[in-house]
């Protein structure tokens, strides 16, 4: 039985890597999306997005008149990197302080088909590829950093990271949007969300999805420019200021949630 036990590794090595091959083939169209996606995941993405619209045009939205949400209002014409925690994924299309075009990342598996399925139907382009590659990772990551950086120079579109995706831990800011932003140029903003109704997925990061008729408040946080430079210190302290950011901005969505009257 010991023997086998090196051949079941090999096996699973050469799955994976003919796997990533397949991946590497796929041309994706102009939203991020798979032309040969199976039916599934374009019908999934047709009603979860449909869903999501629902919920926009029956919730009651709480934009609170904070020094930073101003601040971003007069800034609506600049770029940013967009900053959310992976488990308000759903929640982007309920922000409309900036006007522009979006484009976030999305993985190269069938969860990520899904993704750009539901981003394309809310005006949200994908670049697909997972953004762990900007911490180390793969899954075709350095190919979609590279289009990410692309997208930034041509100042069109506004970016969107969730920086404690694709895995965890949750809440975790890690050093891919810090990097990215030195690659790019643009100040990192926190957006934060808190929703009165809603059901909690059963996933790693326990994803929420919001429920039609509720309250969900938008609370900015202050950018935060990114030197361009490779000293670790300086791009830690970094990571750690704008996860401060993040969680801060949450708090203060949290509080105008419960406290804003007439909502």
């Amino acid at each position: 039985m010991n023997a086998l036990r090196p051949i079941s590794r090999r096996n699973s090595v050469l799955r994976r890597r003919m796997r990533s091959m397949n991946e590497d083939s796929i041309v994706y169209d102009e939203w991020g999306r798979n032309p040969d996606a199976p039916l599934s995941a374009w019908l999934g993405g047709l009603i979860i997005a449909g869903y999501l619209k629902a919920v926009y045009a029956t919730s009651s939205m709480i934009v609170p008149k904070t020094e930073s949400n101003e601040n971003m209002s007069r800034k609506r014409n600049e770029k940013f990197i967009w900053v959310l925690w992976h488990h308000h994924l759903g929640l982007p299309c309920f922000f409309n302080t900036y006007h522009s075009h979006r484009t976030c990342m999305a993985s190269r598996s069938r969860d990520g088909e899904l993704l750009a399925q539901v981003m394309s139907r809310l005006d949200t382009h994908c670049v697909r590829g997972s953004s762990s590659a900007l911490d180390g990772g793969d899954k075709g990551g350095t190919t979609a950093v590279r289009q990410m950086v692309r997208v930034a120079k041509k100042g069109e579109h506004q970016l969107v990271i969730t920086p404690d995706g694709p895995k965890g831990p949750p809440q975790k800011v890690k050093m891919g949007v810090i990097t990215l932003a030195s690659l790019t140029g643009y100040s990192i903003c926190p957006v934060a969300f808190a929703v009165s109704r809603f059901f909690t997925i059963p996933t790693w990061d326990k994803t929420i999805l919001p429920l039609p008729f509720g309250r969900i408040a938008v609370c900015c946080g202050e950018p935060l420019e990114v030197p361009r430079t490779r000293d670790k210190g300086v791009l830690e302290a970094k990571r750690a200021e704008i996860e401060r950011r993040l969680i801060h901005a949450n708090e203060e969505a949290q509080y105008h949630l419960k406290n804003t009257v007439g909502n």
